[in-house]
């Protein structure tokens, strides 16, 4: 079985990406791992997510993210010896010994010009911020893949976590599909769900999908260095696609008892 040379391309997450950017090294070559700061990152969304779940669900969320920074001070202090490296996208590009990176546009010309002379077998997108045009996607041997946080169709776009809460779904879902143009479309190679009937925030229903989603990134990897991809149409005819929520439709998620973390 072929052992893939990988880019990693994500946004910054102190939670969930790490440990997943973890399994995924012990099946293939990850040669660099790109943190994409573009306007619609979540970390550049605090005053919408304040307007979404008010003062106090963000001000959790925030001391979460600040005694994560903590544990990420020790973490390095320590070799890793806590955490893992599992604190910060770029604690874990440390701990694997993996060229880390920043980049504001995953289409410009300078970033391409990097990629090419890269020569990855094939592209990760955790999560990636921006959507990738057709000179990035044409450019690893094995395409680009995505991991999205709902079982497709159902639930493209924005915010699945929420999504699939504010419509009270007893199961939610993690997809790992191939990329185009269009924002979670191209042929689906793996999927599954996970229950979350107990979840009451986003906090937990995220845990659960990237637990699963890393999983089933491995098994997508697996096929594609075997050879042997099962390809399922990802029919968009079919499901829903979700933006960002309303502030009325925060609201209502907030009546019915649910929560950011």
């Amino acid at each position: 079985m072929e052992k893939l040379r990988v880019v990693v391309l994500t946004q910054e997450d102190r939670f969930f990406i790490p440990r997943n950017i973890k399994k995924l090294s012990q099946v293939c070559d990850i040669l660099e791992i790109v943190n994409i700061k573009h306007k619609s990152s979540l970390e550049n969304k605090v005053s919408d997510f304040l307007k979404w779940f008010g003062f106090f669900q963000v001000a959790k969320m925030g001391l979460l993210t600040i005694n994560r920074a903590i544990e990420s001070i020790i973490d390095n202090m320590t070799g890793f010896k806590y955490f893992g490296g599992e604190c910060s996208i770029k604690d874990t590009a440390k701990f694997l010994k993996v060229h880390y990176s920043v980049t504001h546009n995953v289409n410009s010309k300078e970033f391409l010009k990097k990629m090419k002379d890269l020569q990855p077998d094939l592209i990760v997108s955790y999560s990636a911020p921006q959507v990738f045009k057709p000179p990035l996607l044409a450019i690893p041997k094995y395409g680009v893949i995505n991991v999205h946080g709902s079982y497709l169709p159902n639930y493209r776009g924005c915010l699945p976590s929420f999504w699939q809460l504010f419509h009270g779904e007893k199961f939610a879902g993690a997809t790992v599909h191939y990329m185009s143009e269009k924002i979670d479309d191209g042929d689906i190679i793996v999927q599954g769900q996970v229950d979350i009937s107990d979840c009451k925030t986003m906090f937990e229903v995220m845990n659960r999908t990237k637990e699963l989603g890393g999983t089933l990134l491995i098994e997508a990897v697996k096929q594609i260095s075997s050879g042997q991809v099962e390809r399922k149409k990802n029919d968009t005819t079919k499901g829903q696609y979700f933006s960002w929520p309303t502030k009325k439709e925060a609201k209502d998620f907030r009546r019915n008892g649910k929560k950011l973390v």
